[in-house]
């Protein structure tokens, strides 16, 4: 089954797209969703998506699995933060453009809302792989990590992946769009609640 909608005009993923029922597929989507969370600059919702549409009856399987893969991930991107975040700090520091205030306002940030932020950086748009090294860099406690990058995760995940099974080619279409604003929505609601009630 190939998609109407182009989502790009690369070989590479006109080529996923006619392979994306082989365990080769479901193996890379696992390995970009890991890296992505440690420095890959490309997010995994498209190719989830791509995978889910010719795979409707293992929505949940791929979602789970690409949730995981992301959280581990996040979690060596917050083992490295934590083993070198005394060297990041320094670099820091030598960077002309960047003050002592503005690091500390980071860090006071992570130490009163690190739970927020994490939870922000594993749905929204955010960079997970930024959020991920800087909550080892100041020490986030990583089981709090952990829980709060597995919700994210799975919620985004899980929405790319119940959109694209209900909606098909057009919820491609509409994730394509509009995912940066959907996402955004969402988290601007949570961040609102977030205040009024912790």
């Amino acid at each position: 089954m190939k998609t109407k909608i182009k989502i790009t005009n690369t070989p590479f993923f006109e080529k996923l797209i006619e392979q994306s029922k082989s365990i080769y597929a479901k193996i890379l989507l696992y390995f970009i969703s890991f890296i992505e969370a440690i420095f890959f600059p490309i997010p995994v919702d498209p190719l989830l998506a791509i995978l889910v549409l010719n795979n409707k009856q293992k929505y949940i399987e791929l979602t789970i699995f690409c949730t995981l893969a992301s959280v581990i991930g996040g979690l060596v991107g917050w083992l490295l933060g934590y083993v070198i975040g005394e060297e990041i700090e320094e670099l820091l520091t030598i960077i002309p453009w960047i003050k002592d205030d503005s690091f500390n306002t980071v860090k006071t940030a992570f130490d009163e809302h690190g739970i927020l932020i994490i939870f922000l950086g594993a749905f929204t748009p955010l960079p997970f792989k930024i959020i991920s090294v800087t909550s080892g860099v100041f020490h986030i406690n990583i089981v709090a990590f952990f829980v709060m990058s597995l919700i994210g995760r799975g919620l985004r995940f899980f929405l790319v992946s119940l959109i694209v099974k209900n909606f098909g080619d057009q919820g491609i279409y509409l994730l394509k769009k509009h995912t940066f604003i959907i996402s955004s929505l969402f988290g601007i609601i949570l961040v609102i609640l977030y205040f009024v009630f912790v």
